[in-house]
This record gives C-alpha cells, structure tokens and sequence, in this order.
C-alpha cells in the first residue's frame, strides 16, 4: 500500500514538473510572439531612401568602406532622437557590431579608424560614414580573399554597393552575381544586392602583364 501510494505520488509529481514545463514554455512563447508583434507594428522611426558603399581593397588585410545613407524620418522629433542618439554611440556600435559579426563568422575584424559626417538635403538624412576594417580581406599565399560570410544586405531601389580593386588585380571569383564587372571596379545596384560579396582575387605576375601584352 505505501509502494502504490508512492508510485501515485510520484506519478503527480511527475504531472506536476511536466505541467510546470509546459506552462515555462508558455510563458517564453507568449513573452516572445508579443515581442515579435509589437516590433512589427511598431516598425523603424525612419525608412532607407538609398545608400551607396565604395570599398577599398589592396594587397593588404584592410579595407576601407566607405558609405552614403539617405534616412526619411517619420517626424522631424524622431530625427533629432536619432541623431542624439548617433552622435553619442556610433563608433562604441560600429565596433560592438564588427565583433559580433567576427564571432558568427569565425574571423576576426578590427575597427582601426571611423569617421561620419551628417548633412540635411531637404527631407532626407544624409549620413557619410567611413570606416577601416583590418581582417576583411585574408591574404593567403599569392590570393586575397575579401568577404564577411552570407550577411544579407538591404536590397534598396537607387542605392549601389561598389568594390575597387588594385589596377594589377585578376579576379579569380566574385559572388553574388554583380550587377557589372569592369575589372577594377565591381558593382552592385538594387534587388542585385542580396549578400555581402565575397571576390577572390590576385595580383598579376609579370609573366601575367607579358601575356597580356601580346
């Protein structure tokens, strides 16, 4: 009798942790599906008209990127928030940014220099910001590798994203698919922005420059 009357109470008990589970992972879903909705009703205080991002690249393990946003703003308010805001933590986020983004993508990316500059032009926002990052270019043996993993880009209408390469540069591989490859200057425009590039390329040897003479 004392074994069955401790089997049954073990087996409410066991009711119990699981009911307890549950009603955890009820609460965590309901926290998260709420936080989920309010975020998309909520939405930015402000929309992306365009951007253009000019990169250097050389023959070294830094980059230099540097980039134009045009920001509109849902109430003249919001953009004096935003600018507070930006004007206090824009290089403690850049920095804080490149190293998550150094940890999901196991290389490591080191914000040397940043600098921006913001202007009004009418109802637009424009923010120049340019940045140096060492290690988003890997040099390995006689090949440069420039990429920063799958991170997806805004594919917004009117805006560019461009990659300057050395004069003496043969490109091995770009990926995307880029919008035009002149050589030395790789671009993408619009909805042909999807991820960040990665463009394998090397310098030409002078048996290369001989070859290409003839």
């Amino acid at each position: 009798m004392f074994r069955l009357n401790e089997t049954i109470g073990e087996r409410m008990c066991d009711m119990g942790n699981k009911t307890m589970i549950y009603l955890l992972v009820f609460i965590v879903l309901f926290f998260l599906i709420t936080d989920v909705i309010t975020l998309m009703f909520r939405g930015p205080n402000f929309t992306v008209e365009y951007y253009n991002s000019d990169v250097l690249v050389g023959y070294t393990d830094v980059a230099t990127i540097t980039t134009l946003s045009g920001l509109k703003f849902k109430s003249e308010k919001k953009k004096e928030e935003y600018l507070t805001t930006y004007e206090q933590t824009s290089l403690e986020t850049f920095k804080k940014y490149f190293s998550e983004i150094s940890k999901d993508i196991g290389k490591k990316i080191e914000v040397l220099d940043f600098k921006s500059n913001i202007k009004n032009n009418a109802s637009i926002l424009e923010i120049t910001e340019t940045v140096v990052l060492k290690g988003i270019v890997q040099p390995k043996n006689d090949t440069y590798i420039f990429d920063m993993g799958q991170i997806r880009m805004n594919s917004v209408a009117n805006s560019t994203f461009k990659v300057h390469l050395p004069e003496d540069v043969r490109i091995e591989s770009v990926e995307p698919t880029p919008t035009k490859n002149l050589g030395t200057l790789i671009i993408w425009s619009g909805e042909d922005i999807k991820t960040f590039p990665r463009i394998v390329y090397k310098r030409l040897s002078l048996q290369d420059h001989q070859k290409e003479g003839e």
